[in-house]
């Protein structure tokens, strides 16, 4: 079942009026003036994994499960340890057809950044490697191995955090299919048929490119696609009006 409030992060004056106007639709239930209230303050701006949240419930209750999908995986990017964001991405992901295992955008070498966004490993890293180097410079004057040690464990770990945020803010980014069905190809031109994706479909996208994406799947395949059949996972940017 579908889970989670419609609190808005969203705090700046300029937006107050959108937030008020997306709150008081809902309240009658008017999903459609909900859905432009909540668009309006993604594209004044805000980036807050709430909003992509309270979005995609919209959108799912407007019978559009592919841009919920969209809109949960742009929230999941700012709310990584919301129980409430996975729960419903996980509903909605067995209601598709492909059945495609979900992109993962963490790095291989840092699973806990599953926990964490990209902002998040990179400052907590730093502040660790930060608190390690203090660590080693106070251990030259007081001759404290155990300190130094400590420093040195500092050091790694928060490079380890740093690195792991770094690259996945420099991931390919995660692609969700927004029509029924779309087929991939062997080059921009068209080319060979490849394969097909349908509604809702979550794939690796790993480059784009005269108005088409190549996206890759779990096995490797790869195809291009018209850009505009999918939208990407990217919470800084409003999303796709279709």
């Amino acid at each position: 079942r579908l889970q989670g409030d419609w609190s808005s992060d969203v705090c700046s004056s300029d937006l107050d009026d959108s937030l008020s106007s997306a709150n008081a639709a809902l309240a009658a239930n008017d999903l459609a003036g909900a859905e432009a209230g909540y668009r309006a303050i993604l594209a004044g701006g805000s980036t807050g994994g709430d909003v992509w949240y309270n979005l995609g419930n919209i959108l799912y209750r407007l019978d559009r499960p592919a841009e919920a999908v969209l809109a949960w995986r742009n929230a999941q990017a700012r709310l990584p340890r919301d129980p409430d964001v996975e729960a419903n991405l996980d509903f909605v992901r067995r209601t598709l057809k492909d059945g495609l295992r979900a992109p993962d955008p963490h790095p291989w070498f840092a699973p806990w950044q599953a926990a964490l966004t990209p902002d998040e490993g990179e400052w907590l890293g730093a502040a660790l490697a930060g608190a390690g180097l203090l660590a080693v410079a106070l251990r030259r004057r007081a001759t404290h191995a155990p300190l130094a040690a400590v420093g040195i464990g500092g050091i790694a770990i928060g490079a380890l955090l740093a690195g792991g945020g770094w690259a996945e803010s420099r991931s390919s980014p995660v692609a969700v299919v927004l029509v029924d069905t779309v087929t991939a190809t062997s080059d921009l031109g068209g080319g060979v048929e490849l394969f097909s994706l349908h509604l809702g479909a979550e794939v690796q996208s790993a480059s784009r490119e005269a108005g088409r994406a190549l996206v890759v799947l779990p096995d490797g395949r790869k195809g291009w696609v018209p850009e505009t059949a999918v939208g990407f996972v990217d919470p800084s940017a409003p999303p796709p009006v279709l």
